[in-house]
């Protein structure tokens, strides 16, 4: 009889539980606003979400007594507020396009022309270096030899963590992913390597619906314009030239740099750097026959970064070459400069992504000169390389049919797969990052579909073996539930965030009087950490993004590998270091105590406690 009342005891009291879990699931605790202190002006751009952002900052801020009063402008006027007008105390943006070298100057330096945040060297000016600590933090960043050294890469994250904890002009929000759809069937394929470096990773095992040939990869893009790097504009061009070609080093997803081209290249000193070119490696067939049989050599590199500097579309970001000197047919040295107004030669530490640039045939496009001496781009070979691009890459241009597609078959003498070339250099762990090229692809063909709702439907039909997804949630998820497709994600580079005024004349949030509580920080320091505890950026995006966005901590773009420090100051949600700091500002905000949800919890647990003694009760 005991046991009986015990089990009834048991059952009473889960029937009880799952009766007040269920209370509290449909009624989840809320935080009530606080009277506030003060306002706060916030403003953005019209279209897409950050209006909804800006939403949900009047809402996260209300809990910890800041009124943000929302301001939506459409573009034009958005921009103008950010470089001119400056009207307002918190703003949210977001920066693309990426880059491999983390110099973020323009941004977050005093005279950046970027520089939203009114960042000023008096804000933490250091009499022993002569300016402010984050401006020196970021000279010394392009002074620092090699470019790719660890002491640069320390140096960068402790810039990152010292910018986010003791100026703190922004709260980064997110990184959205791009996705990728493909068949099961494919093997070997990273979205974060991409096509081009996973190529000798991937084999078909079997073949898929609609699949005709499983040696050949087939893919869609926009059309191409012009195949020559040099003045290229748009990333269908550029794919296909990356494709054709090598440049001297190579970034990889991480942003790690290797030799490729380059077997070797060596900082002599602070400003001079020395390549030393990779031999044996063939180029392919210029498409006019007349070069069947040439190798690449020091000239090739010479002519690419001539005509890089003199010639190209992105001139200005080879201003730091000083002087070029060839030594033998295998050797050239490079001088840098990275402040011609000063007689001594300069470092530059951003110069090393300028030389991982696509290697161009000097053999082909320097046949004649004009009159200056320069390459004569009037010369036919010009033209046809514009349209017929070759190099030393993996792969060569067969057939091009316009506005259907380009067809490129894998070059079975490159270099790539040439293991007494790659295998010769054990640090350049080949195998490893290229694979081994033994999965039976010997063709990409490039279809030209750029209506992505017509890619998708060839793609499901087959006839496509990899289709991008990014735009197109539903579709991704169909995709994820059925076991002949496979979906990939990776970050992309874009770097958005809640930008903060720190100007004084913004008389909170840029204060730089001590905070009354707390004078080893300034009055202004302490309102931005306090919004960015307060800031619950978990709840905006699964509310906005479906989760599926990835929040960064980071003043750099979260793509950027190496460079993000791995342990820089999280300003996650939380409610009490948001209140502390703003205690520490001079503003008590008083806990509202328990809400509705806490007394309907507590008073269902007293009704399950009197109900299960009172059964016992009964029974006995």
């Amino acid at each position: 009889m005991k046991v009986n009342k015990v089990k009834s005891t048991i059952l009473v009291g889960v029937i009880m539980a799952i009766f007040v879990a269920s209370a509290v699931s449909v009624d989840p605790v809320k935080t009530d606003a606080v009277d506030s202190f003060f306002t706060l002006v916030a403003k953005t751009n019209s279209g897409g979400v950050r209006p909804d952002y800006l939403n949900f900052l009047k809402q996260h801020c209300a809990r910890i007594g800041i009124n943000i009063d929302v301001i939506v402008q459409d573009w034009p006027t958005f921009v103008g507020e950010l470089i001119a007008f400056r009207n307002f105390d918190v703003c949210y943006v977001a920066l693309t396009g990426g880059g491999a070298d983390p110099d973020f100057t323009g941004v977050y330096d005093e005279n950046g022309s970027l520089n939203l945040f009114g960042y000023d060297t008096d804000m933490d000016y250091d009499p022993a270096l002569g300016t402010g600590k984050n401006e020196w933090y970021m000279r010394q960043g392009n002074l620092i030899m090699p470019p790719d050294s660890a002491a640069r890469v320390q140096h960068y994250w402790d810039w990152e963590q010292y910018l986010m904890d003791k100026i703190l002009p922004c709260q980064p929000t997110f990184a959205p992913k791009a996705y990728t759809a493909l068949w099961s069937n494919l093997d070997g394929y990273n979205i974060s390597d991409g096509i081009l470096q996973s190529w000798g990773k991937m084999e078909f095992t079997g073949t898929h619906a609609g699949q005709i040939d499983n040696t050949e990869l087939v893919i869609t893009d926009a059309a191409w314009s012009d195949l020559n790097p040099l003045f290229q504009d748009d990333t269908s061009s550029s794919f296909i030239s990356s494709a054709t070609m090598d440049p001297l080093i190579w970034y990889d997803a991480d942003l790690s740099v290797w030799p490729h081209l380059a077997e070797s290249y060596t900082m002599l000193n602070d400003t001079t750097l020395q390549i030393n070119t990779r031999h044996g490696v063939k180029w392919a067939t210029d498409p006019d026959g007349l070069f069947p049989d040439e190798y690449f050599d020091i000239h090739d590199v010479y002519f690419t970064l001539y005509a890089w500097a003199e010639l190209s579309n992105d001139q200005h970001l080879y201003d730091w070459i000083e002087d070029m000197e060839i030594v033998d047919e295998d050797t050239m040295i490079l001088y840098i400069d990275g402040d011609p107004t000063t007689v001594a030669n300069e470092p530059y530490a951003p110069f090393l992504p300028s030389i991982s640039s696509r290697i161009l045939p000097e053999h082909y496009l320097n046949q004649t000169q004009d009159v200056t001496g320069k390459p004569d781009v009037t010369h036919s070979s010009w033209n046809t390389f514009s349209t017929n691009c070759f190099g030393t890459g993996l792969f060569e241009i067969d057939t091009f049919t316009e506005g259907v597609e380009t067809i490129l078959p894998v070059r079975p003498d490159c270099w790539r797969m040439n293991d007494t070339i790659t295998g010769a250099d054990a640090a350049l762990h080949w195998t490893e990052r290229f694979g081994d090229f033994t999965g039976g692809l010997t063709q990409m063909r490039i279809r030209i579909i750029p209506d992505i709702q017509t890619a998708l439907l060839e793609f499901e039909a087959g006839k496509v073996d990899i289709e991008g997804v990014t735009t197109y949630p539903d579709k991704r998820d169909e995709y994820i539930a059925d076991p002949d497709f496979d979906v990939q994600s990776d970050t992309q580079f874009y770097f958005g965030f809640f930008g903060y005024n720190m100007r004084p004349v913004r008389p909170v949030i840029g204060s730089y009087a001590d905070a009354p509580n707390d004078p080893s920080i300034s009055k202004g320091l302490a309102i931005r950490k306090a919004i960015s505890y307060a800031l619950d950026r978990v709840e905006i995006n699964n509310v906005i993004h479906r989760g599926e966005y990835t929040i960064t901590d980071h003043p750099i773009y979260l793509k950027m590998g190496i460079w993000c420090n791995p342990n820089i100051i999280r300003y996650n949600h939380d409610l009490d270091k948001a209140r502390e700091y703003m205690q520490k500002a001079g503003y008590v905000v008083t806990d509202t105590g328990p809400g509705f949800g806490f007394w309907i919890t507590f008073s269902s647990l007293i009704a399950c406690a009197v109900a299960a003694s009172y059964i016992v009760k009964k029974k006995k």
